[in-house]
């Protein structure tokens, strides 16, 4: 019983990375070094060094980064959820094998 509390935690965390993949997708929200950007803030690069390098990114530049790297944290929720339910189904099969 307790295994299978624990597999269905895999469709659990499938199904959180799946919605926030969906949130961040719908409404990003983006910082620059902490500090929430809004429409028209631009945030200028620096290197590992805090050095400035003098190159600028706009708000809308990264809510387009935001919007498109969104997808892929859908298709991995969608894929643990997937990979949680087979392990579900192979765990349930096991029980009623053994208890033939």
């Amino acid at each position: 019983m307790i295994k299978r509390i624990g597999l269905w935690g895999f469709v659990v965390a499938g199904l959180a990375v799946a919605v926030w993949g969906i949130v961040s997708w719908v409404a990003p929200a983006t910082s620059c070094r902490g500090v929430e950007m809004h429409q028209g803030d631009t945030c200028e690069y620096s290197s590992l060094t805090n050095e400035k390098t003098g190159e600028v990114q706009r708000y809308e530049d990264r809510v387009a980064v935001a919007r498109e790297q969104a997808p892929f944290a859908v298709a991995a929720g969608v894929g643990i959820i997937i990979f949680g339910a087979v392990l579900i189904v192979q765990d349930s099969r096991g029980v009623r094998a053994s208890a033939a």
